[in-house]
């Protein structure tokens, strides 16, 4: 009977590569705004993670563990290259657009992106992480605090924060639109 295939092989971290890739990818883009930054960033996080996978405690934890490993993959970069990363211009995030949507559809909803990531930059870094993390790769508060390092609480309290920050910046726009 052949052995049971363990999360170390190269099949299963193929499959976690597929899943889980494009989403650090497009994680790291929002935090550096450099495509090819982070591609590198999140290269070197896999192969972090495939070196150190046996301290994984918590195998439910993979994605969050890994995003953690992109934080501090990402933090390391900017301390050896004193680099500071601009927060502006980011409309160029990843979109999937629906082939049957109109011109103006399709414009509509990248200007409603546009003016809802500007909003975002201008939380603080911490409200900032949260908010992507929560609702941009639909991570979990538990597991937002986990890949943070942080308590559920602090993450609670900043998603809390930064809702009610995107409302009063966002809401005078919306309310202009709908005249």
């Amino acid at each position: 009977m052949p052995n049971k295939p363990e999360f170390g092989d190269d099949s299963l971290w193929r499959l976690a590569i597929q899943k889980y890739y494009p989403r650090i990818v497009n994680y790291v883009y929002f935090l550096t705004e450099d495509g090819y930054l982070a591609e590198d960033i999140a290269q070197e996080t896999f192969a972090k993670g495939i070196a150190n996978f046996k301290q994984l405690k918590d195998p439910d934890k993979f994605f969050p563990w890994l995003i953690s490993i992109a934080i501090n993959t990402f933090r390391t970069h900017i301390k050896r290259n004193k680099r500071v990363i601009p927060t502006s211009d980011t409309e160029s995030i990843i979109f999937n657009l629906p082939i049957d949507e109109s011109p103006a559809d399709i414009f509509e909803r990248q200007e409603t992106a546009t003016m809802v990531l500007k909003a975002i930059h201008m939380l603080t870094p911490q409200e900032q992480q949260v908010t992507i993390m929560r609702y941009y790769l639909d991570m979990k508060e538990k597991d937002i605090a986990f890949a943070l390092g942080v308590s559920i609480g602090t993450v609670k309290k900043q998603i809390f924060r930064a809702r009610g920050k995107l409302y009063n910046v966002l809401q005078p726009l919306v309310a202009r639109e709908g005249d």
